[in-house]
């Protein structure tokens, strides 16, 4: 039995040799993984909505792992810079043969495992590429959860590395790779990237789309989709909207000293998905003229659409964060001389809030500001400017990208002399008296006297009846200046003048138009290269369009300039002059007219007696 053994094994033996003489030649280097060979991967960063907006199919390209020299071209105007990718090398590639059955199996971590909630069913930590990948699109049917998930793995796995950031050609690379499985991650994003990569496995090397050969140097294109926020801040006066049906906010609005203004930044939050796109900054640093003082009042609202945020219907918040929430802060400084400062910026619960659950919502900051009644607003057409500017950032970013706007209040003033006709006696101008009636919203104008002689109007106090009215006088020179009113039309009213002249015949009617600016506010600069590079929306861009101007009883009339802050703001104070005409002189009685009357008739009764004596001597 035993030289039957071997005899059988020595013609096994001359067998092979035979069989190996007739077989091919061994495999093309390529057709076998060869495990000392290093792999590289070279990633590509496009932005797919800027590209899909511009009307480029993105689509059109295949993923296959090769370098597409077409793709490159047709879309080198949208490439990302400034992307980070975390990868790991989490398995070996392993051919598994049971039964004749033969497979190509990757084995990865247990953690891993856990965190793709796969079975270890095997029971060597062992998978097939279509059970990877299954897993890893299950795990990521919820984005943010699922997401969160993965980077929280890949952040810790043995022998993560980072990769460096995408160039200003979009790419980024990693090289002298060993063979086997990795995880890729993105883990780094600009601001504008709403939504990450989804994590992917590449084998390394990987079998061609022909499946003709193992590759060694690996290209992807992954895309991202972009999202940007805005920002626009608007005004309008308070009493507008509580007393008079005018609730519309604007870039700019009119205000008389002593009136309460609202204001309110309307910011469309970004797209928030996973970690890496999580805000961690939201801050809106605001700045005021000197001529108006914060009432330390900001709140914080959120809807689900823009109507309702625009109107800052509270009524329809989906969340509030009331005036001294924890969820916010809110500090003030003043400056300089110039200007007061308002930030509001969300804390870490606030933010903690916001991500995810309020992605793509609408944030309104309202608070309120009055205008000074003295010398500090300035009237006319340079108004009282507020800017605002949100600086705002993602989780791990190294920079920030800002947004800029601005919206303006405008107030105006009267300037009067009053003068008298030529008479006999000059006229006394401190014995006028006037009142002044807004009539566009009924009620007369309350304002109070500095030393200097000029009224500043406080018109948080509406007078519904004449005697609730301020009474004007000019002064000496017959100078009268009333500075503070909002752009509407006025009815002046002269209730007393200096003895001897007479009041004017009806009240004078005055209409203010106020100025009008256009303000565009920025629009961010951290998109893909061709929009960086042409965003003509980089700054706030302001043009101006009508200047104020003014009527006297429907005849334009000039307005004068104001000197402010080495600035001369044109069209600041209605000019105008009120003279008042002597009366006309009336026969006099009494005093000397009275005396010489009685005079002449005594005289003529003396000499009437006289003739009477005379004619009776004559006849006796």
């Amino acid at each position: 039995m035993r030289k039957f053994i071997m005899n059988l094994s020595a013609f096994m033996l001359s067998a092979a040799c035979m069989a190996t003489s007739v077989l091919p030649v061994m495999a093309a280097p390529n057709d076998i993984i060869d495990t000392s060979r290093s792999a590289s991967v070279t990633i590509h960063k496009y932005d797919m909505t800027a590209a899909t907006n511009d009307g480029i199919d993105i689509y059109q390209y295949t993923a296959n792992g090769k370098k597409d020299s077409g793709a490159e071209s047709a879309l080198q105007d949208y490439v990302i810079e400034g992307v980070e990718f975390t990868y790991a090398r989490v398995g070996d590639i392993n051919t598994e043969s049971v039964n004749g059955n033969v497979k190509l199996l990757y084995d990865i971590p247990p953690a891993l495992e856990s965190a793709l909630s796969l079975s270890d069913s095997r029971g060597d930590h062992k998978y097939t590429s279509d059970e990877l990948n299954k897993a890893l699109s299950s795990t990521l049917a919820d984005n943010t959860a699922g997401k969160n998930t993965i980077e929280d793995y890949i952040a810790s796995a043995s022998g993560s590395t980072r990769m460096s950031l995408t160039k200003a050609d979009g790419t980024t690379s990693a090289t002298g790779l060993q063979v086997g499985l990795y995880l890729f991650v993105e883990t780094k994003v600009p601001a504008n990237v709403h939504t990450t990569v989804d994590p992917f496995f590449i084998s390394l090397p990987m079998t061609d789309n022909e499946g003709d050969d193992w590759f060694y140097d690996v290209d992807v294109y992954p895309k991202n989709q972009t999202n940007i926020p805005d920002l626009d801040k608007m005004v309008r006066q308070h009493d507008d909207a509580a007393l008079y049906g005018k609730a519309e906010y604007a870039d700019i609005a009119t205000g008389s000293e002593g009136d309460v203004m609202d204001y309110i930044f309307v910011s469309h939050l970004p797209k928030i998905t996973s970690g890496s796109t999580y805000l961690t900054q939201y801050t809106f640093v605001d700045k005021m003229d000197k001529g108006l003082t914060y009432n330390k009042d900001a709140a914080i609202y959120f809807y689900n659409n823009e109507a309702d945020a625009r109107a800052n219907n509270t009524a329809n918040a989906i969340k509030t964060w009331s005036h001294g929430s924890s969820a916010f802060e809110e500090t003030y400084e003043g400056s300089n001389s110039d200007y007061n400062q308002m930030t509001v910026a969300p804390t870490a619960a606030g933010l903690k809030e916001i991500n995810p659950s309020l992605s793509q919502c609408w944030l309104v900051v309202a608070y309120s500001a009055t205008v000074n009644s003295d010398a500090t607003p300035v009237l006319g057409d340079a108004g009282n400017t507020n800017d605002v500017k949100l600086t705002w950032k993602r989780t791990s970013m190294d920079y920030i990208d800002t947004l800029e706007d601005r919206c303006r209040v405008y107030t105006f003033g009267l300037n009067i002399k009053k003068e008298f006709t030529d008479s006999k006696t000059k006229g006394d101008p401190t014995k006028v008296k006037f009142v002044l009636k807004n009539e566009t919203d009924g009620h007369y104008i309350t304002a109070k006297k500095t030393e200097d002689g000029i009224y500043y109007v406080t018109d948080a106090a509406k007078g519904a009846k004449e005697e609730e009215g301020t009474v004007f006088s000019p002064d000496g020179s017959g100078k009268l200046i009333i500075n503070g009113l909002e752009a509407n039309t006025y009815v002046l009213t002269e209730t007393h003048t200096s003895a001897g002249y007479s009041l004017l015949k009806e009240p004078i009617t005055i209409d203010i138009k106020c100025t009008v600016d256009d303000l565009t506010p920025s629009q961010t600069t951290l998109y893909d290269i061709k929009d960086i590079t042409g965003n003509a929306h980089k700054n706030m861009i302001e043009a101006a369009g009508e200047r104020a101007s003014a009527t006297v009883d429907g005849k334009t009339t000039a307005m004068s300039v104001d000197a402010v802050k080495n600035v001369n703001s044109t069209n600041a104070r209605v000019d105008m002059t009120v003279v008042n005409t002597s009366t006309f002189e009336l026969p006099q009685t009494g005093g000397y007219g009275t005396i010489l009357f009685t005079l002449a008739g005594c005289a003529v009764a003396f000499a009437g007696v006289m003739v009477l004596t005379k004619k009776s001597r004559k006849e006796a």
